[in-house]
Order: structure tokens, then sequence, then C-alpha cells
């Protein structure tokens, strides 16, 4: 409900006649949020044979690579730099999912090395074929002929690249999507516009724009997801507009589809067209999904905007929302996996304000297997009765190779300090001659003894323990080899303990000077002396001058 509708709900209630009835409630109305499949048949990855697979019979029309398709050429200087050109095209795969009104659209191109069938796809606008699509080789402006040779990230300055509609089967393009040579945008955005024809084989260009059928687009500057993928939304409506029938009303309805891409600013290579060919909607409509669904919608860390973090052990939440066709109640928690790993905890709550309950899983980030940078994160378990679910979304994933070693090293550092403060150690200050992070005290009938190669920077204050008293001493062994391999004697201790950095010398015997500044190091010397504090380093009772 609304809260102009629950206002005005108010304001009638204060209206009641004396003695009469209350102004009678509304009913609320609910809606449920339809499985994410059928919103989004296509999940956009940047690998077009994955997104759009053969095997999908009816659902994907493939248009494949032939003779009369205009690759880029390329000049015989830079033949042995550039294989191949990321404006090159060899074909197109294209699916509609009727449920969503949604025209889904894959470009294919050649492999990054056309002597290597495994090679992956050059990425999509990068026009020297050097794995990026915004820097140059330096080995073609080194050339004399290719000084100003330029290669623009997301299709900028005069880089364009998109497909082409014949909806109404004249010859004559009726329908431009893509990235436009003429838009004066920066960056450059996805559109859909009106086509303005040109001879063959040159792309047209683009017109009006037309907003309200821009869909989805996948475009990221990435070896692994190198293709450019977009969706033209509410098709039937624009197919109207364009022929004046319905889609509906057609057997089989069949427009043309061709591709163009190119630039003027990649010296020394030529422009792509692939020219119109037939493309049976009929054979592209994906067979819709069977209610109630298996697939739940997910949302993977709403707060972080999808980003999620494999590279250290912090908390990534997965959101699986509930429907009248899927009770999540039923989810058995330890059957649910994420890239492999299972939850560390998970509660049921009201996440998007509709009626059903919706359950939260809570995974540790280092427990998830996932590819770097945009991917596709699944999600899947079974429940209570046996039955399974599996759903899938989009996500960014900043995994170890986001970080160098001395990040990924200070990291885990600063993990393992943390714990240890958790579990009641004591962290002894960075720099510290004892080479173990932390050291945990405790009362013994007998003397303490601890591993290291010098007097601890440190005073250990212990309530209940007398300066006087020997109830506690350290011990040094001799100097070790390797510093890794000192390890610290554990042992229990009740009550608190405080510790009071002192200055030590480093490796060049300079003085440091404590962490902490001289208010607080203060104030812990008065609790230090009023509860009894000793000085480890010299077992004697920390005093006014000693402290």
């Amino acid at each position: 409900m609304s809260m102009i509708s629950r206002i005005l709900e108010t304001v009638r209630s204060w209206r009641q006649r004396r003695g009469g009835p209350k102004t009678s409630r509304r009913a609320d109305v609910s809606m449920e949020q339809l499985d994410h499949r059928q919103l989004l048949a296509v999940n956009f990855t940047g690998i077009v044979a994955n997104d759009f697979p053969a095997a999908l019979q009816p659902g994907v029309v493939i248009l494949p690579n032939g003779p009369t398709v205009q690759h880029p050429s390329i000049a015989a200087t830079l033949q042995p730099i550039v294989k191949v050109s990321g404006f090159d095209i060899n074909g197109l795969r294209v699916s509609y999912d009727k449920a969503a009104d949604t025209l889904n659209i894959g470009i294919e191109q050649p492999n990054s090395n056309p002597a290597d069938p495994a090679s992956l796809p050059v990425v999509a606008g990068d026009a020297d074929n050097n794995g990026n699509d915004g820097t140059v080789n330096p080995a073609i402006t080194a050339l004399p002929s290719f000084a100003n040779f330029n290669d623009f990230a997301m299709y900028g300055s005069d880089e364009y690249m998109g497909v082409f509609l014949d909806l109404k089967n004249t010859g004559k393009p009726d329908i431009v999507a893509g990235y436009a040579i003429n838009d004066s945008r920066s960056p450059k955005e996805y559109q859909v516009a009106k086509a303005i024809d040109n001879p063959s084989p040159n792309p047209p260009d683009f017109g009006q724009e037309l907003p309200q059928f821009e869909g989805n687009v996948y475009k990221v500057n990435s070896p692994q997801h190198p293709a450019l993928e977009f969706a033209i939304s509410h098709f039937s409506e624009l197919y109207l507009q364009e022929t004046g029938k319905a889609l509906g009303t057609t057997t089989n309805p069949v427009i043309k589809m061709g591709a163009f891409a190119g630039s003027g600013s990649d010296l020394g290579i030529g422009e792509a067209f692939y020219p119109a060919a037939d493309v049976s909607l009929q054979q592209a409509t994906i067979t819709p999904t069977v209610c109630p669904p298996v697939s739940p919608p997910i949302i993977i860390n709403p707060h972080s905007n999808r980003h999620i973090n494999t590279a250290h052990p912090g908390l990534i939440r997965v959101n699986v929302l509930g429907s009248s066709g899927f009770d999540v109640s039923k989810i058995d928690p330890t059957s649910v996996t994420l890239g492999g790993a299972h939850p560390v905890f998970a509660f049921d709550r009201f996440i998007n304000k509709d009626e059903w309950p919706d359950a939260t899983f809570v995974f540790k980030g280092t427990d998830v297997t996932l590819p770097r940078g945009f991917t596709e994160a699944n999600v899947s378990g079974n429940l209570t009765d046996g039955t399974s679910f599996s759903s899938s979304v989009r996500v960014f994933n900043r995994d170890r190779s986001f970080y160098s070693p001395s990040q990924l090293l200070g990291a885990e550092q600063r993990q393992a300090e943390r714990s240890a403060r958790a579990n009641g150690f004591l962290v002894l200050p960075t720099g510290s001659p004892i080479a173990a992070k932390s050291v945990k005290i405790a009362a013994t009938s007998g003397p303490m003894k601890m591993t290291g190669t010098s007097p601890l920077a440190t005073a250990i204050a212990i309530p209940g323990v007398s300066p006087s008293s020997k109830a506690l001493n350290v011990s040094y062994a001799a100097p070790v080899t390797t510093a890794t391999t000192v390890t610290p004697k554990h042992i229990a201790m009740t009550g608190p303990v405080i510790s009071i950095p002192t200055r030590s010398q480093n490796a060049k015997g300079a003085v440091k000077t404590p962490r902490i500044s001289a208010k607080l190091q203060a104030s812990v010397n008065r609790f230090a002396r009023s509860t009894g504090a000793v000085n480890l380093n010299s077992g004697q009772a920390i005093g006014a001058s000693s402290a």
C-alpha cells in the first residue's frame, strides 16, 4: 500500500459515525515476483556460445560465418602484430523470450589467435587484439606509418559496433541497435534507434533514438568475457510500430538481421560488415518456464551492489526470495551451495515487503570459488520434500588476482591477529622480536616460559598477582635461525590482561616510540599501578617512576 493510500485511510477512519462501525480497511494488494528466468531468459556473460547454446532448439537461431561476410582487412605491415581485429564479426546468435517480450542478440567474433582453435575470442572493440580495448600495442605506434594508430575504450570516438533489423523485409534496415559512430556522449551508451540507410556495404547510421526499447547490454574489457551482447525490449511493440502488424498474427514471422563494426582511428585495419540474413522468430522463441518456479529469484550482496570478495574472509549474503510457489522454510540449509561453499549460518526474514518470507544464507568469502570479475554466481540446494532448486545472478567478484602478494600477506596477518584477539590471545606489537604474532598468558603453578630472541617490548598487568610474586617468569631460549619456526607456549589465564607498549629498539639500534598517545599511556599506567602490575622484563612491580 502506498504512503498516500495509508494517509487517506487514516483520515477516513477519523470521520466514522459516532457509535457506528469503523471505515472498512481496504485489503492489501500483493504481487508475486516472477521467476528471474521469466524476466530474463538469457543471462549475458560475454561468452556467446554459452549464453546462446546451439543445443537450445527451439530457442536460438545461429547466423554463421560465410563467404558474403566482409571481414576487416589488415595491412601487411601490421599482420605480424595484429592477427585479427576486435571489430571482426564471425556470426550472430538470436533468441526471443516471448514472456519478457525481449529479443536477445550476441555478436560472435573469431579466436584471438586464428592458428589456435582453443584460443579465446578477440575482445569486442579491441582493434589491435592486445587484450585491452583501450590501449595500443607499442610495437604498432613504433612503426613510422602508424604513429597515430588509436584504440579507444568502450567504442569511444569514431568506433562503432551493432546490428540492423529489416522488420518489413524490404531490403532496407528499419532499426539499428548497438554503439553508434555519431554518439557524442562520453562514454558512449548502448542505444536502439531508427536506421538511416546507406548504400551497401556501408552500415546504416543511427537516427532517432528509441530509449523505450533499450534492454540489457553486456560489454566488459576482458579476454575471458569478450563478446558484445544486448537486448531489444518490448520487441512486439517495436515490430507493430514498424510493420503495422501484430507479431502474433503471423504463423512464423521472419525478419532480416545483419551487423557492422569498425573504427576510423585504427590505421591499416578495415571494417566488418555482416549482410542481412533471415531470422525465424518461431525458431528463436524460447520455451516458457513452467510454474511454480524451481529457480527462485536471488540477490547476492545487495548492500554492495552485487560485488563480492573471495580473496578475504568477509561475509557474502545471499537472499533467496520466497513466493506463493516457493516456500523458503522448506530449504535444507546444509544443502545450499555458492561456488562450492556451504553457508556459515542462515535465517528467514521479510526482505522485499511482500507477504512471503525470504531466506538469507551467509557465506565466508574465502570458502567461495568463482571466476574473477563479472561472472554468473549460481546458488543451489534441496528442499525438505526432495526437490531441488538452482538460481544464478551476475555479480562482480574480486578474487586474489586483484591484489599484490604484499597486500595478501598483510591481510592474512591482520586476520590472524583479529582471530587471536577474539580467542583471548595477547597480540604483540608489529616488529616484536617474538616471531609468532600471538602469545597467550595463563596462571600456572610453575614458571611460565616463552621462546624468543630478546625481551618482550610489553608490560603485562595481572590482577590478583602481587608485585613481589614469583608466580610468573619469562625466560628466553637461544636465538633461532628461522623466525617463522618460533612457537610460543599457550596457557590459559582467567581475569583481564592489559599490555603497555614500551620503548624498544629496531634492527639498527634506533629507539622506537610507543604506539599510543601520551594521554592514553598515562591512563593505562595509573590503572597498572592501582592493580599491581608486574613488568615481565624485570619482574618488578610497576611504580610511579617505572610505569
